[in-house]
């Protein structure tokens, strides 16, 4: 971009830029944060455009940020990102609502056979023939003044995208895809899944052994942890790392001179802490056993991994014979399933995803389906 565009950093500026986007049908939307030493991400500046305009506003600038919140929550107004969970993060953190309503071309261009989760510099070369140069893609968006060069690097990321949406969008609709992507679009509006809860932090830590009565101190530890994070509005690692948690669910400590001898335990910790982290766990302790966190008694046979290798070859498959991602289809927690005899609830026998790949996979496991090689390409035989 040539011109010369100026963040909007006064409120009259705002308020004609409003103005301007509350008439339009669809808007391009992007932010701009910084979250390197907080656990809520800094807001640094939100881009939008229409189809002839585009501005950056500078949410640093201490402006009444009321009219932007009234554009993403306007239903006459369909807000178009790439990539959204973390805009979206944002958004409903600030409004306590979720922009409405959204579509996002990263989740669309799953569907037009350009693969799992493909970036945003992809995405402009294949529908615009643009290469995007990358060079202030590390800025410090929280810095003031911004360079024009950033500034026209920001904007550029809603610029390109507002003339991607009505490709991808043809696109999709040539294939008869409208519905599938509405459906996949429709979990992004979700609250929970912007929601951290606490009491289930845990479950993300990664465990090579566990027992019921170290994973319960786990998830108080984890909770408070947590918890204090959002207070401090610090990283969870700059407080206390995930495998020092697990030591202390190990170790069980009673005094602050044995929680201090646990390994990699952080020194800059101050007593309050310790005495916390002892409550934590003296609590953690006094829970009754059935009150503990369920361990999986599954007694499924165990999977052989030359069949989930096989699975995964037909999910190939039946991904580029289709133009669809791999993801979109199923991930590998569902290929696990189908080989232990499951079907209940599960997506991928329902709707196109059983057409095109769920019933698929039961012929391969019947015994009904075959591979071969022909000309350097996989083919499937029915038998």
């Amino acid at each position: 971009m040539n011109e010369i565009i100026k963040p909007i950093t006064d409120q009259n500026t705002l308020n004609d830029f409003y103005n301007k986007c509350k008439i339009e049908k669809v808007l391009a939307v992007d932010t701009e944060f910084i979250r390197d030493s907080t656990y809520y991400p800094s807001l640094c500046l939100i881009q939008i455009a229409g189809i002839n305009f585009a501005a950056a506003i500078d949410p640093l600038a201490k402006l009444d940020m009321s009219p932007i919140w009234e554009l993403l929550l306007n239903k006459n107004i369909l807000k178009v990102f790439h990539a959204c969970r973390q805009d979206i993060e944002i958004f409903f953190g600030l409004m306590g609502e979720i922009p409405t309503p959204i579509y996002d071309t990263q989740i669309a261009a799953m569907f037009c056979g350009l693969g799992d989760q493909v970036g945003y510099e992809s995405l402009v070369n294949n529908f615009l023939g643009l290469s995007i140069n990358k060079e202030h893609q590390f800025t410090n968006w929280l810095q003031r003044p911004l360079s024009q060069n950033q500034i026209n690097y920001a904007i550029s990321d809603v610029t390109h995208l507002i003339n991607i949406f009505p490709l991808i969008r043809q696109a999709i609709k040539d294939n008869n895809r409208e519905e599938w992507v509405t459906k996949e679009l429709e979990h992004l509006s979700k609250k929970e899944l912007y929601q951290v809860k606490a009491d289930e932090v845990w479950k993300k830590i990664k465990l090579k052994n566990s027992n019921p009565q170290m994973l319960n101190l786990l998830k108080y530890l984890a909770s408070w942890r947590e918890n204090e994070c959002k207070k401090r509005n610090i990283p969870r690692n700059r407080l206390i790392r995930d495998d020092v948690l697990i030591n202390i669910s190990f170790s069980k400590p009673k005094t602050i001179s044995e929680l201090k001898k646990i390994r990699a335990i952080p020194k800059n910790l101050s007593n309050d802490d310790f005495c916390q982290i002892l409550e934590v766990v003296d609590k953690a302790q006094k829970v009754k056993r059935e009150e503990w966190p369920l361990i999986s008694t599954s007694t499924s046979p165990q999977i052989s991994k030359s069949s989930l290798e096989l699975l995964k070859i037909l999910l190939k498959y039946c991904s580029e014979e289709n133009g669809l991602a791999e993801k979109v289809i199923a991930n590998t927690d569902d290929l696990k399933s189908i080989l232990e005899g499951q079907k209940k609830n599960m997506k991928v026998f329902t709707g196109w995803r059983n057409k095109i790949f769920g019933e698929i996979a039961l012929s391969l496991l019947n015994g009904k389906l075959a591979f071969k090689m022909e000309k350097g390409k996989i083919k499937k035989i029915d038998i």
